[in-house]
């Protein structure tokens, strides 16, 4: 292996992708910034066919880019081509002044927008050159850059494309935590559709609708985590959020080794502080298991975790979850 001059950190959303970040940016080496959902997202219609129909010729033969493109969330790139023609003078000016006037935190911090639309203007004005403009900005100098979307799970072969020296990490959790994460979310967002807020009016609706969305994308997951481990070997990494929670010293060196970093004491520092990283604690102070492969136990209704296991069974015994 060799160090990677991008990295990327993907997974599925409340799988500890922030602290992650967070934590890898303690290194002098690296520099991750927050998310971007350049390449948007595929919806759950969207998963539950590729569910269904895998990766295989069949999906060629229901028309993957008239129907897959058209069940899917627009990305950033795509809402700024909207904006204005990136080929252009005028058009690149548009798409900065949208970027820092209207994308809030993905603006780069670094450097004003003068400078930001001089190096845009200076590259080739690609799709990849405005998203690694942003993250060399963003890196201010470190030799690793990145970006971390949970979405960017499906388009890990683009990214490796795009950036023939990156890495992946795939953070991974059993699904029913991410359940009851994200049950435990405020109930008023304002970035949660209409249907869905809908939803949480009614108890047993709701846990339905939410339980099938989150079953759905993780077994979507876990059926591109098969794929990037045989296609991407030395350059895709699966990091089990339980594995971190348990032993964060041995898993952290672990990382690194495959990132070829040094490990420090201050990522262990903060990946053990972070609440959020640790579901577990959350729990425990409600009386709950203290288990680190069990953080859903006490949040759960027993019909709820009967009804994950049913359609997650197999692969929920494939990572070394249990089952009741």
């Amino acid at each position: 292996m060799t160090q990677p001059g991008y990295v990327f950190i993907v997974g599925s959303s409340r799988t500890g992708t922030s602290v992650l970040r967070s934590t890898l940016n303690c290194s002098d080496d690296v520099a991750i910034c927050n998310e971007t959902h350049f390449f948007g997202g595929p919806t759950t219609a969207a998963n539950l066919l590729r569910n269904i129909l895998g990766d295989s010729g069949k999906v060629a033969q229901w028309g993957e880019t008239l129907l897959l493109r058209r069940l899917a969330t627009p990305g950033l790139w795509q809402k700024l081509a909207e904006v204005g023609d990136i080929s252009t003078d005028v058009g690149a000016k548009k798409i900065v002044d949208t970027i820092y006037d209207s994308c809030g935190r993905w603006a780069p911090e670094r450097v004003g927008r003068e400078d930001f639309l001089r190096r845009l203007l200076a590259s080739d004005r690609s799709e990849r050159s405005l998203f690694d403009l942003c993250m060399t900005l963003y890196a201010n100098g470190k030799p690793i850059r990145g970006e971390k979307t949970p979405a960017h799970v499906h388009y890990v072969p683009t990214l490796l494309e795009w950036f023939p020296n990156a890495k992946i990490i795939h953070t991974f959790r059993d699904p029913r935590t991410i359940f009851v994460l994200k049950k435990r979310e405020p109930h008023v967002q304002q970035s949660y559709t209409r249907r869905y807020r809908l939803f949480q009016r009614s108890t047993a609706i709701f846990e339905l609708y939410l339980s099938l969305d989150v079953i759905i994308t993780w077994l979507r997951v876990v059926q591109l985590h098969h794929q990037y481990q045989q296609r991407c070997p030395g350059r895709y990494y699966l990091l089990k959020s339980e594995d971190l929670v348990s032993d964060p010293r041995a898993y952290l060196k672990r990382l690194c080794d495959f990132l070829e970093i040094d490990f420090t004491e201050g990522m262990l520092q903060r990946a053990v502080q972070d609440p959020d990283f640790r579901p577990c604690a959350q729990v425990q102070d409600s009386g709950a298991s203290a288990s680190t492969t069990d953080c859903w136990r006490g949040h759960l209704h027993p019909v709820t975790n009967r009804w994950f296991v049913w359609l997650c069974r197999k692969h929920l015994v494939e990572f070394g979850y249990p089952l009741w």
